[in-house]
């Protein structure tokens, strides 16, 4: 990952997120370095546990993460990404998004020309 920008959370990372686990996280760095992989491992584990736990809940539990609209688009899901990507990846949805613009302005429906004006 990219050391000169910080990344927003995903849907995901903010439902499993818990306040100790981000603060053990956040700490990692200032131990001695062999507890540091100790730590890291730990706080990985906790959260796959909780990953876990929640998926075992069954579709009602697995509901609340879909998109509140219950239909997501392609240039939907796209944006989304793109706020993940790095500037690479970032590139390549933009030419994805603009291939998408470009086949729906081609779609528009032509309005036939006015023979009086």
């Amino acid at each position: 990952m990219n050391e000169d920008r910080i990344a927003p959370m995903t849907p995901l990372d903010q439902m499993l997120a818990q306040d100790s686990l981000q603060m053990l996280k956040a700490a990692v760095p200032y131990f001695p370095a062999d507890a540091q992989r100790v730590f890291a491992l730990y706080a990985k584990m906790m959260e796959l546990s909780h990953t876990i736990a929640m998926f075992s809940g069954g579709p009602a539990e697995l509901m609340m993460m879909s998109e509140e609209s219950g239909t997501s688009q392609p240039l939907d899901i796209l944006q989304q990404l793109r706020t993940y990507a790095g500037e690479s990846q970032k590139e390549m949805i933009d030419q994805i998004l603009f291939a998408f613009h470009a086949l729906e302005i081609l779609q528009m429906p032509k309005e036939p020309a006015d023979p009086l004006g």
